[in-house]
């Protein structure tokens, strides 16, 4: 049997573990997201573990994880533990050409019961970066309830952040290049 690794990448200074973490780094400079990658190493249930990704606006964590084999309760440990999110992307930057039919969002594990709201509805699942189009203000939350904007303006919906996914899904980090 073939074993299969990652390509370690370097993006702006950082040696990422995969091209695949490099790639939503260049999303989150082309969103104007401000991240830092693999700030600081917890031990959650005994077990040591690195978060990729942390971005301080959302105070989030980001998990990168290339297909559906991660720990469930690992990443709900970690985030009840931190008391912060934990926004887990599985697979590949998604393709905008196919957004609704191919790609479901992000599932978000949250430290709380924060997740569910006064209706019983949970949240925590499809869940996307969004762009006011009124401020530009970047959000989180559900796409499905994308049309509550928690008041940040008078524009009139949320977008996806499209030409970000684009720019993320077309960096290139072969012979040098720096995405």
């Amino acid at each position: 049997m073939a074993i299969i690794k990652a390509i370690e990448t370097r993006y702006k200074g950082y040696r990422f573990r995969s091209r695949l973490e490099a790639r939503w780094a260049v999303f989150f400079d082309s969103a104007g997201i401000e991240w830092s990658y693999e700030r600081e190493g917890y031990e959650v249930d005994g077990k040591k573990y690195l978060p990729d990704f942390y971005l301080p606006k959302f105070d989030a964590f980001f998990e990168v994880k290339g297909t559906n084999d991660f720990d469930e309760a690992l990443l709900q440990g970690l985030s009840t533990g931190s008391e912060k999110k934990v926004i887990l992307a599985v697979g590949d930057i998604p393709d905008t050409d196919n957004w609704a039919e191919e790609w479901s969002g992000f599932t978000t594990f949250f430290p709380s019961d924060e997740a569910q709201q006064e209706d019983g509805v949970a949240w925590g699942y499809e869940d996307v970066f969004l762009r006011c189009d009124g401020c530009r203000g970047i959000r989180y939350a559900n796409d499905i309830y994308s049309l509550m904007k928690d008041g940040c303006c008078d524009g009139s919906r949320l977008m996806p952040l499209i030409e970000e996914l684009d720019s993320a899904r077309s960096a290139r980090f072969e012979h040098g290049e720096k995405g």
